[in-house]
């Protein structure tokens, strides 16, 4: 088969798709977080068309988050819409022959890592509609120097980032209590140090990517598109004009007052779909 027949091929499973998502097997609610309302996808679309870096959050384990963001991205995205990706290092660049498997790989991403076929179905609907997919993430390795050498390990333009965005201490401290209790309370305290820097790190890095590919999406995990402390935070302290918004993805529950408040001051909206299907994270937890 020939590439044009792989490509047609894969915006053909893209449509199908999302037909299939918008006529009601997968469900959703949206939440403003400012008004504390529910809000349609047609709506949150619309308002998404004039800003110019759209952050969408992902719990990595949800299929539900996949599928959604699958469907959701084309209702509002344009033709030169470029899609960062925490799933892939900085500097890479996927090349689509229509086996989008095979094609991720090829530009970094590691399939064991992620779980895949989990984000197949959202990977496989932006390259079928033809959108540049790049990577955001740390290159391969470099978290090991940051753990190892500190600052140090930075380039130039990344240190100038690094301390141009600057946290204050109510974020950094919430910030270090989420990477600790990421680690199901178990995170020895000389590594709470190094892994805040890789986590800054990767956030200035994935925000460097889309300031140079703007209008830009990043999908990536709900702590990097945090407003106190993720990717937001810095690509406002870098650049304050930028219209930015922030959605993130999570799993419905029975106190929804008690979320929102939670969620406050996070993101700018919401989004909740079924719960995945999943054992305790915390029951075999082992630092490695």
């Amino acid at each position: 088969m020939n590439l044009a027949k792989l490509k047609t091929k894969a915006c053909l499973k893209a449509f199908l798709f999302s037909v299939l998502f918008y006529q009601g097997f997968a469900s959703a609610e949206i939440l403003d977080l400012a008004s504390g309302k529910e809000i349609s996808e047609p709506v949150l679309a619309e308002r998404l068309r004039s800003v110019d870096i759209v952050l969408l959050g992902e719990l990595h384990d949800n299929p539900f988050h996949h599928e959604a963001r699958a469907g959701f991205i084309p209702r509002f995205a344009n033709g030169k819409t470029t899609i960062v990706a925490e799933h892939l290092p900085a500097g890479r660049r996927v090349t689509s022959t229509g086996e989008v498997g095979s094609d991720m790989e090829a530009a970094g991403f590691n399939s064991n890592g992620w779980g895949w076929p989990l984000h197949q179905p959202l990977f496989e609907s932006v390259l079928g509609r033809g959108y540049a997919v790049i990577g955001g993430n740390l290159p391969a390795g470099f978290s090991k120097e940051l753990m190892a050498q500190g600052q140090a390990a930075m380039a130039l333009s990344m240190a100038k980032s690094y301390e141009q965005s600057a946290l204050p201490d109510p974020a950094r401290a919430k910030l270090e209590q989420d990477l600790v209790d990421g680690h199901c309370g178990k995170l020895p305290e000389k590594y709470l140090a190094p892994m805040k820097l890789v986590q800054r790190a990767t956030d200035i890095s994935m925000a460097t990517a889309l300031l140079a590919h703007r209008p830009a999406i990043l999908v990536a995990g709900n702590g990097h598109v945090r407003r106190d402390y993720g990717v937001p935070q810095v690509l406002s302290a870098l650049e304050p004009s930028l219209k930015i918004s922030s959605i993130g993805f999570y799993e419905n529950v029975t106190d929804r007052d008690e979320l929102i408040k939670s969620l406050a001051g996070r993101y700018d909206f919401v989004w909740l779909t079924d719960k995945a299907d999943r054992g305790d994270p915390c029951e075999d937890f082992k630092l490695k």
